[in-house]
């Protein structure tokens, strides 16, 4: 009963928070019920949808920091002992951290499932807006299926809304089926949406983007080479779709630029801040240093990489911290999810794990490093061109929400990490545990 009030009083505000995300005018005072029977009332849904992925479980924080502090990117350094948890494994079900991921990416995709039951009853002036709100939608409940996919492996796929008792409670779908159901709704959200948006709003190109990025989770997962080709091509599609990557990596993290490398980021305001810079910049600079990147990355980065300045700076003490977010009063750093950068590196993995063209591979790599101001790699075979890969995606997402996850679908973590292989997946929430009659809990908790 307590899950059941909580997902419907999170319907019932879903206007209550829509209008701040992209100067939509204010709907606090409009029912969910009222809210959902024209056009407008479901383009401020929509809106409300996308205001769900600013929470702090998802990119207004935790996405951005527990896939670093998970894995060997980042070390606790803070006072917020759920945090120090995270790296020590196991982690306890208990856990604060997890427990808001799981909630926030749920509450996200009850919101869209709501927009898409409603949906088809719902008339539009031109067939266009209507495909482009059910676009946005499968597209977001494929990106939150996939971040607790990510962390959680199986995980229950909600494909309708919690509007009463009959499947407040569902069972773990395997991943397997989850990935499946990612995949179909990256698909249908291709063929409904246009190649052109707003920042901070899908489109087909982030949906292809995604689609890559699940192709290869799902070619490491079952070791298909049809996924790998899959991959690859999505990759080509929007690589060939977008004018080049940033001139600079520190344009990327420029305020006052919207970079063409950008495929799909949350925006924030002043009104819907975030708290990254906060949490990683030192006491001393007016954060809280909650985390610090760790010495084995610092080590990693050559001092002639022009992401190092970017990504890492050190305060006057000489104590090191994550600048890529460096808006501590204000909360309105952007924080990408998908960026062109990602393609070359997605489709030169996809091409080294299948013992892929040595020559394309290394041509992808050079084209990051370049543009860091290195020199072209000096892996030469498959082995060392899939480390360098690796350490390649280290260092240009660094803080971005992928070392963890990178290192899972390689099935690198075990070694890289020195943990056992069950505790690469975290633990259902002890709150959904308690709740859910179908669910169970991951082998190890």
């Amino acid at each position: 009963m307590k899950k059941l009030i909580f997902l419907l009083l999170a319907l019932s505000t879903l206007i209550s928070s829509c209008n701040k995300v992209l100067e939509v005018n204010p709907s606090a005072s409009v029912s969910s019920d009222i809210a959902l029977k024209d056009s407008t009332g479901v383009e401020r849904a929509i809106i409300g949808a996308y205001s769900g992925l600013q929470a702090v479980g998802l990119y207004g924080r935790n996405a951005a920091i527990i896939a670093d502090l998970a894995a060997d990117n980042l070390v606790w350094t803070g006072t917020t002992q759920d945090y120090g948890q995270i790296p020590n494994k196991p982690i306890p079900a208990d856990n604060a951290i997890t427990d808001g991921m799981w909630s926030a990416a749920y509450d996200v995709i009850n919101r869209v499932n709501n927009i898409l039951y409603k949906l088809p009853q719902i008339p539009y002036g031109s067939p266009s807006g209507k495909n482009s709100v059910q676009g946005e939608a499968l597209f977001i409940r494929a990106l939150m299926h996939a971040y607790l996919a990510n962390y959680f492996g199986g995980v229950p796929l909600r494909i309708e809304p919690t509007l009463d008792l009959s499947n407040i409670d569902l069972p773990k779908s395997s991943l397997t089926e989850v990935y499946a159901g990612v995949i179909s709704d990256l698909e249908a959200s291709i063929d409904l949406l246009t190649h052109t948006g707003t920042v901070g709003r899908a489109n087909s190109t982030s949906a292809k983007a995604l689609l890559a990025r699940i192709y290869l989770t799902q070619f490491h997962a079952t070791n298909d080479a049809a996924f790998a080709a899959k991959a690859r091509q999505m990759a080509s599609d929007v690589i060939a779709f977008l004018p080049g990557l940033a001139t600079t990596y520190a344009e990327l993290f420029d305020p006052a630029v919207n970079s063409s490398e950008s495929i799909f980021e949350i925006v924030y305001d002043i009104q819907n801040f975030n708290r990254l810079a906060q949490y990683y910049y030192t006491r001393d600079l007016n954060g809280r240093y909650e985390v610090a990147p760790s010495a084995a990355l610092i080590a990693a980065f050559d001092p002639a990489d022009q992401r190092l300045g970017s990504t890492i700076r050190f305060d006057e003490k000489n104590n090191p911290y994550g600048s890529k977010y460096n808006d501590v009063s204000g909360g309105v750093d952007r924080v990408y999810v998908l960026r062109l950068a990602e393609m070359y590196l997605i489709q030169a993995e996809a091409l080294a794990y299948t013992n892929g063209d040595v020559a394309a591979i290394q041509n992808n790599l050079n084209i990051i490093r370049n543009r860091a101001g290195l020199p072209d790699t000096e892996a030469a075979d498959i082995p060392s061109l899939k480390l360098a890969i690796e350490n390649e995606r280290r260092l240009e997402f660094a803080f971005e929400g992928h070392r963890w996850n990178d290192l899972v679908r390689t099935g690198r973590a075990v070694d890289v990490l020195a943990i056992d292989p069950k505790f690469t997946l975290f633990p259902i929430p002890l709150s959904e545990m308690q709740t859910n009659k179908k669910m169970q809990q991951n082998p190890g908790y």
